[in-house]
C-alpha cells in the first residue's frame, strides 16, 4: 500500500532541469563564498606583504577565480585556444602590474603613469568579467557546454526547426567580440609596461652617469626591428635600455673609408640585471657572429675586422631575454692597419727597392700584403727575409712574376719562426712578393728586408730554383752544349 504523504519522484523536464542547473549554480556561489574569504584573509596580511606583491595577488586571485568559471561553464561557447589565451594574459595583466608599481615605487616616482598601468589591468579585469556574465546568461538561457553539444546532435526530421542554434551563434560572436578586446588591451598593457620600465631605467641612467664618459645621445624608439634602427656616430657613447622581454635595441655603422680595420663594438653596463649579447649582421641582414656575456652587470665588446666603407648592422639584447637593463653603447676603430695598407690585394701592391726593410703585420687570418718590385738594368740576385715579431704568424713567402703568374714560395709552418725565398732577378722587370700565413688562421707583426746577394748558395736554393735549373740543365744537354 503507498503512502499518501509520501511524493513520488517527479519526472517532468522542468523539474530535471532544475536540477541540473542548480548544481552549477550552487558551485558558484561556493567559488565566490571561497573568494571572500581570500580577500578577508589578504586584508588581514596587509601590514606583512608589500604593496606591489599585495596587488599583484589581489589582481592574480579576481582573475584566476573568474578563468576557473569559464574553463568549467564556458569552454564550448569561448573555444580552448582562447581560454589557454585569456588565461595567459590575466597572469601577465598581474605581472605587468606588479611591475610598473615595482617601476615606479607604488606610484611614488609618477602617479600618473600608475593610474594608467592600474587602469589597463582593470580594463582587462572589466572585459573578463563581461565574458563571465555572457556565459552566465547562457546558463540562466539553458546554453550550457551540455546543452550546446546537446544543440549541436541531428534534429529528428519529425521534431519542428529550434531557434536555440541561432541564439547560440549570437552568444558565441558576443564572445568573441569581448575575448578580441580584453586581447586589445593586454597587448596595449605590455606595451605600456616595457615604454615606462623603458623610461624609468633612462631616468635613472641620467641621473648617475658613468665618470669619465661623454654621452652624445640616447637611442630613438622604436628600433627594435632592423627596419627601425638607429645610427651610431663612429667613437660616439650612446644610451639605451631593454625594457623587457624579448626586447632588442638595433643600430647601424659604417666602417672607415680606405682601410681594413678591427672594429670595436663597446657595451658598458649600467645596471646590476642586464646579461649582455651583440649580434653582427651584414647590410644585406645576414648574421655574422654573436657575442654574450651571461653575467649579470658585465660589460661586452665585440670585436672584428671590417671592410672598408661597409654598413653593418648591431642587435643589443638580454641573452636570457628577460631582465630589464640600461647600457652605454659606442663603435670604435682601433686603427690597426700598417703604413703600408691598403696593399690586400696584388693591384694594390706597395713599392718596395732592394736594401729596403718595412715594418708591417697582418691583421687577421684573412689579410695579406703585397709589394711589387722593380728591378733596374742588371740581373740580381735577391733574398726576401721575413723576422717575425710574433709568436702565432706562420709565414709565407709568395712570388709572382711581371705578368702576375705564380713563380714559387717559402713557408714557415712554425708559429714565430722566421723565413726566407731567394731568387734570380731579370733585368728591367717586375716581381710581385706576398706575405700571409701560411694556413690563412692566425695573424702577427713582422719585419721584411730584401737584400742583394753575389749569389745563391746551394743551401739558399729553395724547390723552384732547383726546378729551373734542372730543367735548364736537360735543355743544354738536348741541344747538344
Amino acid at each position: 500500500m503507498t503512502d499518501p504523504t509520501v511524493k513520488k519522484p517527479s519526472n517532468s523536464p522542468r523539474r530535471s532541469q532544475f536540477a541540473r542547473y542548480a548544481i552549477p549554480i550552487g558551485t558558484m556561489g561556493g567559488t565566490l563564498a571561497l573568494m571572500a574569504i581570500v580577500y578577508l584573509g589578504y586584508d588581514l596580511a596587509k601590514g606583512e606583504l608589500a604593496p606591489c606583491e599585495l596587488i599583484f595577488q589581489q589582481t592574480s586571485v579576481g582573475l584566476t577565480t573568474s578563468i576557473k568559471f569559464l574553463k568549467t561553464e564556458g569552454q564550448l561557447q569561448i573555444g580552448r585556444e582562447q581560454l589557454v589565451d585569456l588565461s595567459a594574459r590575466a597572469q601577465m595583466a598581474a605581472l605587468n602590474l606588479k611591475t610598473c608599481c615595482t617601476v615606479l615605487d607604488a606610484g611614488r616616482l609618477d602617479p600618473a603613469q600608475f593610474l594608467q598601468c592600474k587602469g589597463k589591468a582593470r580594463a582587462y579585469e572589466s572585459r573578463i568579467g563581461d565574458i563571465v556574465d555572457i556565459v552566465r546568461s547562457a546558463i540562466r538561457e539553458e546554453f550550457t557546454t551540455g546543452s550546446i553539444a546537446a544543440s549541436a546532435a541531428p534534429a529528428s526530421p519529425a521534431s519542428p526547426a529550434s531557434s536555440k542554434p541561432q541564439i547560440n551563434k549570437s552568444i558565441k560572436a558576443e564572445i568573441t567580440k569581448e575575448v578580441e578586446a580584453a586581447r586589445t588591451i593586454s597587448r596595449e598593457f605590455n606595451k605600456q609596461v616595457v615604454q615606462v620600465a623603458k623610461e624609468q631605467a633612462l631616468q635613472t641612467l641620467k641621473a648617475t652617469p658613468p665618470r669619465n664618459i661623454a654621452i652624445e645621445a640616447k637611442e630613438s624608439e622604436p628600433n627594435n626591428d632592423m627596419p627601425t634602427t638607429n645610427e651610431l656616430t663612429r667613437g660616439k657613447w650612446i644610451t639605451g635600455s631593454v625594457g623587457g622581454p624579448k626586447d632588442a635595441d638595433f643600430y647601424t655603422f659604417t666602417t672607415p673609408d680606405t682601410y681594413r680595420d678591427w672594429i670595436r663594438i663597446e657595451l658598458q653596463n649600467r645596471s646590476t640585471t642586464f646579461e649582455p649579447q651583440l649580434m653582427l649582421y651584414s647590410a644585406q641582414k645576414a648574421h655574422l657572429g654573436t657575442h654574450l656575456n651571461k653575467t649579470r652587470g658585465a660589460n661586452l665588446t665585440y670585436s672584428f675586422v671590417g671592410a672598408p666603407n661597409t654598413k653593418y648592422i648591431v642587435r643589443a639584447s638580454n641573452y636570457y631575454g628577460e631582465n630589464v637593463g640600461v647600457y652605454l653603447i659606442r663603435v670604435v676603430p682601433a686603427e690597426a692597419y700598417d703604413a703600408h695598407e691598403p696593399n690586400g690585394d696584388i693591384l694594390k701592391a706597395r713599392t718596395i727597392n732592394v736594401g729596403a726593410t718595412v715594418e708591417a703585420s697582418i691583421m687577421d687570418k684573412n689579410d695579406m700584403d703585397y709589394y711589387v718590385l722593380k728591378t733596374g738594368d742588371d740581373e740580381v740576385n735577391v733574398r726576401i727575409d721575413i723576422e717575425n715579431r710574433s709568436t702565432t704568424l706562420r709565414p709565407e713567402i709568395g712570388l709572382y712574376d711581371a705578368n702576375k703568374t705564380w713563380v714559387g714560395h717559402q713557408i714557415n709552418k712554425t708559429g714565430g719562426g722566421d723565413a726566407s725565398y731567394t731568387f734570380k732577378a731579370q733585368p728591367n722587370t717586375k716581381y710581385y712578393i706576398r706575405v700571409r700565413d701560411y694556413y690563412a688562421e692566425a695573424a702577427g707583426d713582422y719585419t721584411m728586408t730584401l737584400t742583394r746577394i753575389a749569389q745563391i748558395s746551394r743551401l739558399e736554393r729553395g724547390p723552384t730554383y732547383r726546378f729551373r735549373y734542372y730543367h735548364q740543365h736537360l735543355r743544354r744537354i738536348d741541344a747538344g752544349s
